[in-house]
């Protein structure tokens, strides 16, 4: 595939230039898009596009100028100008910068495009083609890198094997310095902001980008994507910490600005053989889960990697009572800092990811069971369960937390109306009515329509007093009546006003009453 990049400060111009025709068909890809000649020049040497078609009028740097920029920088690259009526004049300058190719953009047709390309692709085939090979040479030396990547990345092939199949493909065993290193785009390429196909493009310029820089600075890399990440081998004489952190943070700059995306990264240490190298395979693998607790643009080695340790801490705890306890009395300020606190501790872990997400989604399932009562269903948890686990770094997966939490407060906000006092009444004739028998808390917040939680808050708040302490007063009162009767027994009043244990009654009955149950009885015999 031969490389394009298109250039015109309108937008619909190019998107109508890119929709023309089926570009793979003829053997090209669109790898860049510009709208001046100043970014365009800047991206043709970041990307080295073999044909560029530009529009001639532009603001900052027209088309002229970019063209002479292009064949200062590569005389071989093909150019084709966009035009309109006007644009004649140009015509003499551009002969003399050897363009002979023209399209009328108010005439531009899919045939007369169609045509100029091919003519393009003959001249690109007689000499870059002579020089690198052929398409299908090029897609068969790309499949032997990933073939020779691959064989690198099993640790169960043996150096023996990936020895022989270097010198299969005539490289050099042992001569320069090595490393693996990876890339990682998840965090900025989120699917929801941008579609499959716009995500596989962006990831095909930034390989582009990046090969074309460790080519420029004389160092060999075998790549291959896994997703949104991109992991590399690279080989290159007398490499270094420095030079290599150097070539990233110009990569990082270079498609932060194009692209207007960042990325992770992670190099293993550089080793002067293959087999040293390779001792550090699982040191990348872990390295590249590692990546989920670094922020856009950090560069992980093997210094900087703290020591990791199990996820077992945050069920454990008493945080996710606290949590639950902060969100009945609705202080969303404690709710904030508890959610901090909770991450500070993950940070500080820096478990594996998977596990991490895993136990903050029981979290969420743990919150979620203590104010059901307030959800119409539970596909709500799912949602936020299902974002979670696909959640690609530590401050992403606590950012669910707390839309999740937000979501509980809001919810319970709605099932808060003016009704209040109703509830709170349907609660008190409850307990008139049943004081007698047992009375769970479930059993009292399910009869009035809320939570046990909410219902022991909004209770307390009402009466002044918590639901066991006004049920107990209930009964007291109740028992007071009947035990003026000398008649009845003290197990008698016990178990007729709920109390299973007789001595539990005459301790709650001096704790309401301020005496004994033989002295209250007492005044009532003189």
């Amino acid at each position: 595939m031969y490389k394009v990049m298109i250039v015109d400060d309108e937008m619909l111009v190019r998107i109508g230039v890119k929709a023309l025709i089926n570009w793979q068909d003829l053997g090209f890809e669109i790898v860049a898009e510009a709208s001046n000649g100043l970014s365009a020049f800047e991206k043709y040497v970041a990307l080295k596009p073999d044909v560029v078609i530009t529009d001639i009028k532009m603001p900052k740097q027209d088309g002229l100028w970019l063209t002479k920029k292009i064949k200062e920088h590569n005389p071989k690259t093909e150019i084709i100008l966009l035009t309109c009526y006007d644009d004649f004049s140009y015509a003499k300058e551009a002969i003399k910068l050897k363009v002979s190719d023209y399209i009328l953009k108010a005439e531009m047709e899919e045939e007369e495009l169609k045509s100029i390309l091919l003519e393009k692709k003959k001249k690109l085939d007689a000499t870059i083609g002579k020089n690198a090979g052929s398409g299908e040479d090029k897609f068969l030396m790309k499949k032997q890198q990933e073939a020779l990547l691959g064989l690198l990345l099993s640790s169960n092939r043996s150096i023996d094997l990936v020895r022989k199949e270097f010198a299969k493909a005539n490289l050099e065993w042992n001569t320069r310095s090595y490393c693996f290193l990876q890339f990682d785009f998840r965090a900025s390429l989120k699917s929801e902001k941008n579609s499959e196909d716009q995500i596989a493009n962006i990831i095909t310029a930034c390989l582009e980008l990046i090969v074309n820089k460790f080519k420029d600075e004389d160092a060999e890399i075998f790549y291959k994507q896994f997703g949104k990440s991109i992991t590399c081998f690279i080989m290159a004489h007398n490499l270094n910490e420095l030079k290599l952190q150097k070539w990233i943070s110009y990569l990082y700059s270079s498609i932060k600005q194009y692209f207007n995306i960042g990325f992770k990264s992670a190099n293993s240490p550089i080793k002067d053989t293959i087999e040293e190298a390779r001792e550090y395979l699982n040191w990348i693998f872990e390295a590249s889960d590692y990546l989920f607790y670094l922020s856009d643009g950090e560069h992980l080695t093997k210094e900087t990697m703290h020591r990791r340790s199990e996820v077992q801490f945050i069920n454990n705890s008493s945080m996710v009572k606290e949590i639950c306890k902060c969100i009945e009395e609705a202080d969303s300020e404690a709710v904030n800092r508890m959610v901090k606190q909770i991450e500070k501790m993950i940070d500080e872990h820096r478990g594996n990811s998977l596990e991490v997400k895993l136990e903050l989604s029981h979290m969420i399932n743990d919150i979620f069971k203590r104010f059901d009562v307030f959800f119409q269903d539970d596909k709500d948890v799912f949602a936020f369960q299902k974002k979670l686990m696909n959640a690609e770094e530590l401050r992403e997966a606590m950012g669910i937390i707390v839309d999740f939490v937000n979501n509980v407060n809001q919810e319970i906000t709605n099932s808060r109306s003016d009704n209040t006092d109703i509830r709170i009444k349907k609660a008190v004739q409850y307990i008139e009515d049943n004081y007698g028998n047992k009375i769970t808390l479930d059993d009292i917040a399910g009869h009035v329509g809320i939570s046990k939680y909410y219902f022991s808050v909004l209770f307390k708040k009402e009466k002044g007093i918590t639901f066991s302490n006004y049920l107990n007063s209930v009964r007291i009162e109740k028992a007071k009546q009947l035990l003026k009767n000398p008649q009845v027994t003290v197990n008698d009043v016990a178990y007729e006003f709920g109390f299973n244990d007789p001595q539990y009654f005459s301790k709650t009955f001096k704790k309401y009453t301020g005496m004994t149950v033989t002295e209250y009885r007492s005044r009532y015999e003189r």
